[in-house]
């Protein structure tokens, strides 16, 4: 039977409708997704790469969630994978061992593939460790000691250099597990993010004397906002134009703090927050990127910018 008029029109119409669909869905391949989980007064942070790699940061959580019936791994962090369509997690990052980074680390080992975990090694005793170590002798997931220097390869060029703790650890401090928390910047060609985990004053003196090797076009405010790494010369080395606070609603240590948020406003860096923004979602292509917050009340409330042309990575 020949094909009518109509028919071929309406072939000519799908194999154009595919040939859209081949291509956004090729555009939607190069950008690079950074995700700051809504888990209150803590960090979880998923990063998305093109070419299909994913990395998380930490796992939320917090103080006296064990035996308490509600595990945030399960009800948030697990969830939230899903939702985005996460199958396998290639690398997972511990910064430091606080309660509210690795209270929903079990759920995830429990509930997803993991092929490798970075982490400081920090003395710790907590039972959500030690169930951590037990489910990667268990399934056989290799676990790394983190230290500066380490370059983690997302693909397609995109990496993650850690920054911070360095060799030997951070000694007397006054809070030496967050000032040797896991620092990340990752570049992607003139982009990148800075993920701080809970750096305070010490740490966040260290990375301002990196300079240039820690600016960055977007960064997760140390320490859900404290006081403590706001210091100028910090702020001023990241120079970011987004600044993510992961931080709980009217949590009882009054982050963030005035100071913090005087800093980064000082900078003309934009902010936005998981109290109020909800789950903050950041998708970058460079030069340029955009941000939004999944939140009721957050919705519509889309900020971007784009990175300087000619702009050059100095590391």
């Amino acid at each position: 039977m020949r094909p009518t008029r109509e028919r071929i029109l309406l072939l000519v119409v799908l194999a154009a409708a595919i040939a859209v669909w081949w291509l956004a869905l090729g555009e939607l391949k190069q950008d690079l997704t950074v995700t700051v989980f809504d888990v209150g007064q803590g960090d979880c942070i998923l990063v998305q790469a093109p070419g299909g790699m994913t990395m998380l940061v930490d796992g939320g959580g917090r103080p006296g969630q064990q035996g308490s019936g509600w595990d945030i791994g399960r009800e948030v962090v697990v969830p939230g994978l899903i939702a985005r369509r996460v199958k396998r997690i290639d690398v997972l990052v511990i910064t430091h061992p606080d309660e509210d980074h690795i209270g929903g680390i079990p759920a995830v080992l429990e509930a997803v593939p993991v092929g490798m975990v970075l982490d400081p090694m920090l003395e710790c005793h907590s039972d959500t460790y030690r169930r951590i170590e037990d489910l990667l002798d268990e399934k056989g997931i290799a676990h790394h000691r983190a230290t500066e220097g380490q370059r983690l390869n997302l693909g397609r060029g995109i990496y993650a250099d850690v920054l911070n703790p360095p060799e030997p650890r951070l000694k007397g401090t006054g809070s030496d597990s967050n000032n040797n928390s896991v620092v990340l910047r990752i570049v992607y060609d003139s982009l990148s993010v800075l993920l701080t985990g809970d750096i305070d004053r010490a740490g966040a003196m260290r990375m301002a004397r990196l300079g240039d090797e820690i600016e960055s076009t977007i960064l997760k405010v140390p320490h859900h906002g404290s006081a403590e790494p706001a210091v100028r010369e910090f702020v001023e080395a990241v120079n970011p134009q987004l600044a993510v606070v992961s931080v709980g609603g009217e949590n009882p240590f009054g982050h963030p703090t005035a100071e913090a948020l005087r800093e980064l406003e000082r900078v003309g860096a934009k902010i936005m927050r998981t109290d109020r923004d909800g789950a903050v979602t950041v998708r970058a292509r460079p030069p340029e990127w955009s941000a939004w917050g999944w939140s009721q009340a957050a919705r519509g409330g889309r900020v971007s910018g784009a990175v300087a042309a000619g702009a050059k990575e100095r590391l």
